[in-house]
């Protein structure tokens, strides 16, 4: 018989999965010029760039749904090490889950037809304001999440290096909360080296599970 995987090994690989989703997710998204602000380019943009959309949905959709097993396991790692930054930490974690699903669902209906229900531009403005006001919401929990829970992951077996790692990863997606003031280059560092951390994370949660669950 074949070996069983572990809560926290799943977890890992979840984890892994979610930050490459979360990546391929933004590359989508990092070609999509500026918003414009008349009526008519609006719905133009839209529609040009209605492809990048959808699929940038899709993805966060599903990535936001891996955190859930991760968090799980993540949880079972580090609460030995610290139990109150560990649930402050998860918990702001967790809540960024239905955040993100809803924020998919408030993003496809730019894309996705609803019973042929026609949004006039003024619409699609109040919908897109929403979408980008929940991003940075989202943006700020994670880099304080990820920075809460990097006290306890230098404690723990996951090691000092995953929290190093971590601390520049949620600070930079502190920074990345403000795309209008640093810029989409930044912006690309900061999702890239979170998504990598969420990757490392992973990758070492899966290769210490059998330590982890012992």
């Amino acid at each position: 018989m074949k070996p069983k995987i572990g809560a926290i090994k799943f977890g890992g690989i979840t984890f892994i999965l979610s930050g490459i989703l979360f990546f391929a997710q933004y590359l989508f998204v990092l070609p999509i010029p500026t918003l414009p602000l008349s009526d008519a380019d609006l719905v133009k943009w839209l529609q040009e760039w209605r492809f990048n959309i959808s699929m940038a949905d899709e993805l966060m959709f599903f990535a936001a749904l891996l955190l859930i097993p991760s968090l799980f396991a993540l949880y079972r790692i580090l609460v030995k090490a610290d139990k109150i930054k560990t649930v402050l930490g998860c918990g702001l974690l967790a809540a960024t889950v239905p955040v993100n699903i809803l924020l998919v669902v408030i993003l496809g209906r730019l894309v996705y037809p609803v019973y042929e229900i026609e949004l006039s531009p003024e619409i699609y403005k109040l919908v897109l304001s929403i979408y980008y006001g929940g991003l940075h919401s989202v943006a700020i929990i994670l880099g304080m999440a990820t920075i809460i829970l990097c006290l306890v992951i230098g404690k723990s077996i996951l090691g000092k290096p995953m929290a190093y790692f971590g601390f520049t990863a949620g600070l930079l997606e502190l920074v990345g909360a403000y795309p209008w003031l640093i810029g989409s280059v930044m912006v690309f560092v900061s999702q890239l080296v979170f998504s990598a951390w969420f990757v490392m994370l992973g990758l070492n949660m899966a290769w210490k599970s059998g330590q982890a669950e012992g």
